[in-house]
């Protein structure tokens, strides 16, 4: 490969702040601190978003028409020639998603730009979505109905394509590696997810978490991340209902839309579940609930990795998942820093969350458990493996 100086990372979108959104944000500064020209560029953009993020980058918004529509831009990106030019002299694109793919297919054909591909998982729309999975928003709705049910065969043969013709590929976790090897049939370089160094282990008591919300209870669990149905918040609610410890509370950190919200706390009332919301926090104020969480949780099936789920043992926390498969048992090792339940299974979950916070841990041997998913070390893994890519 040429000698590198212009990268850009590229991605479908930028209106959400995930794991994949902090992955992007890792690499780009990494990157950016060793010298090398960063520029971002998405079909989509929220501008409160890029001021609050991406301040000290260059964005360029390629799908960008007269009137902001996400889904309308991503959509239509795939067919705008044009757009291609945006990009001559980069020498280096990261593409973190299908179709943004294409468009650094587009750019090899066109210019000779070499692409990694990061693949956090396959395109869920290709080969996983289901109905549940679509309702979500407007974006998944479109890919479900147009996409999957109608153009699905001519798509999936061109997303292998994209695949096959990256000249490396990062995966975000064994599990992803295997299923990316059945599908795809090539070989992917494990880099997983950065726990930010913020995430530690404090001394704080529970009556100073009054400063984020008076009514969180001395007793509850956690689960830390945008709130969608995929993530089976309410299989997680009938499970608490199963529980004997009744004053064990459900704090659920992340943005959430009103209809969701509503239909959980309907049925946390059916099940007679204490549930709190607390919306978008702060990373400080994130680092404070991990401490003082019984147990921080993620139910959502299939995880590629769970970020959440590192971060809050970093904290000296436990944390539980499905034995799937799938990320989270990279993470999570049984009765050492957490509980693997048997996949979908609510009576073992239950049994899994009564245990961990019934169970007396150690703060640091948990967070010690973590510590190869430090961004110190992430960044070791990835300047080494772009070290290598440049060298071929």
């Amino acid at each position: 490969m040429k000698s590198t100086k212009k990268i850009v990372i590229m991605y479908d979108f930028f209106s959400e702040n995930g794991g994949l959104e902090k992955v992007m944000l890792f690499q780009g500064k990494t990157l950016k601190n060793k010298g090398y020209n960063v520029t971002f560029a998405f079909a989509f953009v929220d501008d409160k978003l890029k001021k609050e993020k991406l301040s000290e980058f260059k964005v360029i918004e390629y799908g960008k028409l007269p009137i902001k529509a996400e889904t309308i831009q991503i959509s239509t990106s795939l067919f705008r020639k044009k757009i291609l030019n945006k990009f001559k002299g980069t020498d280096l694109i990261i593409c973190h998603s299908f179709p943004a793919s294409y468009l650094a297919y587009k750019l090899k054909q066109k210019f000779n730009i070499p692409y990694i591909l990061h693949i956090h998982h396959p395109p869920k729309f290709l080969y996983e979505a289901d109905l549940k999975w679509a309702m979500n928003d407007i974006k998944r709705i479109f890919a479900y109905f147009v996409v999957k049910k109608i153009l699905k065969k001519p798509f999936r043969r061109l997303d292998k394509l994209c695949v096959k013709n990256a000249s490396s590929h990062f995966v975000a976790s064994r599990s992803v590696q295997k299923r990316i090897k059945d599908i795809y049939g090539v070989d992917g370089k494990v880099i997983y997810a950065p726990v930010s160094n913020q995430f530690k282990t404090i001394n704080i008591k529970h009556s100073e978490l009054a400063k984020i919300n008076n009514k969180i209870q001395q007793d509850f669990i956690l689960s830390s991340g945008r709130v969608v149905k995929q993530k089976k918040l309410d299989w997680l609610i009938i499970t608490l209902s199963k529980i004997k410890n009744k004053e064990l509370q459900l704090v659920i950190a992340g943005e959430y839309e009103s209809k969701i919200r509503n239909e959980l706390e309907s049925l946390s009332k059916q099940h007679k579940v204490s549930i709190l919301f607390l919306g978008k926090l702060k990373q400080e104020d994130l680092v404070k609930l991990y401490n003082c969480a019984k147990v921080v949780i993620s139910i959502c099936p299939k995880e590629g990795f769970g970020l959440s789920l590192a971060e809050a043992i970093a904290c000296g926390t436990p944390a539980i998942s499905w034995k799937d498969g799938s990320g989270p048992e990279e993470i999570i090792i049984e009765g050492k820093n957490g509980y693997l339940a048997k996949p979908y299974y609510i009576n073992d979950l239950a049994e899994k969350i009564a245990n961990a916070v019934n169970k007396k841990w150690g703060k640091k041997m948990l967070s010690k458990s973590v510590e190869k998913f430090k961004e110190e070390e992430i960044e070791n893994v990835l300047l080494t493996m772009f070290a290598d890519i440049k060298e071929s």
